[in-house]
């Protein structure tokens, strides 16, 4: 299988060699979180709640290893990317709890003897692409609301930061086999091979808007629910009254840090 080099920014040293998987290694990987969503979804309120806690715990109990080893693949700050895996927990903390409360409600109905309810079922397999800029917490943002709600997940991460996400299969050990599966590789190959299987029920994506549309696309033609997040400027807007030099600084900082830099 092709090798994937990840290089420290800084040093332009190579850090390690993740595996490229292609549409073989992508197939295996829906299939063993197919299997798995079965059993996933019938799991209790109660305890996916608990496993997801446990998911929080660790993330929080590695902070330093996992933040040093993103610092090295990703050329962020060590304190930044300490920040990340405390957001990162607090996420699984937050949609474990959710998943408590909300399953689906009671509305109102037309007949007095009629009880009306909607219920909601997940989706499948979910498959699941994180840029490098937020690797740790962009993913939890994905993974947080799709495992809370019974969906199993195949993640890929970035092709530049993918070290720091699969310290993460030590982390979701605590969850049953096959519930999350990570591939590595291009987003050429992995990614399109996740986004084309026929047993993905739904994507979510953070990149740019390009590979958005692309994916759009894909999803089109296969009537494939679709989640996206792209690349872009949000608009920001200096009131009259404002210092000027307060809100440039503002501008610089929030722009770099949400580059990466």
């Amino acid at each position: 299988m092709k090798k994937i080099s990840v290089v420290n920014p800084a040093t332009e040293e190579v850090i390690g060699e993740v595996p490229d998987a292609g549409p073989e290694e992508v197939h295996k990987a829906v299939t063993r979180a197919k299997k798995a969503w079965d059993g996933w979804r019938k799991v209790p309120a109660h305890e996916k709640a608990e496993m997801l806690r446990e998911v929080a715990r660790r993330i929080k109990e590695n902070t330093d290893k996992l933040a040093t080893i993103l610092t090295k693949e990703g050329g962020k700050p060590l304190r930044e990317n300490k920040d990340e895996m405390g957001w990162g927990a607090s996420c699984f903390e937050f949609y474990g709890e959710l998943a408590r409360a909300s399953r689906g409600r009671v509305i109102p109905s037309t007949e007095a003897s009629q009880l009306n309810l909607v219920v909601k079922e997940p989706y499948g397999v979910v498959g699941a692409i994180v840029p490098w800029n937020y690797p740790i917490l962009l993913m939890s943002w994905k993974l947080g609301p799709a495992l809370a709600a019974g969906n199993t997940v195949v993640l890929k991460p970035a092709e530049q930061t993918p070290l720091s996400t699969l310290e993460f299969t030590k982390i979701f050990d605590c969850l049953p086999k096959g519930v999350v599966e990570i591939v590595t590789g291009l987003g050429e190959t992995t990614g399109e091979a996740i986004v084309r299987h026929p047993d993905t029920s739904l994507i979510a994506f953070t990149g740019s808007l390009s590979v958005g549309k692309h994916i759009a696309r894909l999803c089109a033609d296969q009537v494939k629910k679709v989640h996206l997040e792209l690349g872009g400027k949000d608009a920001f807007v200096v009131c009259e009254d404002s210092d000027l030099d307060v809100a440039a600084k503002a501008v610089a900082w929030a722009s770099f840090l949400n580059a990466g830099q």
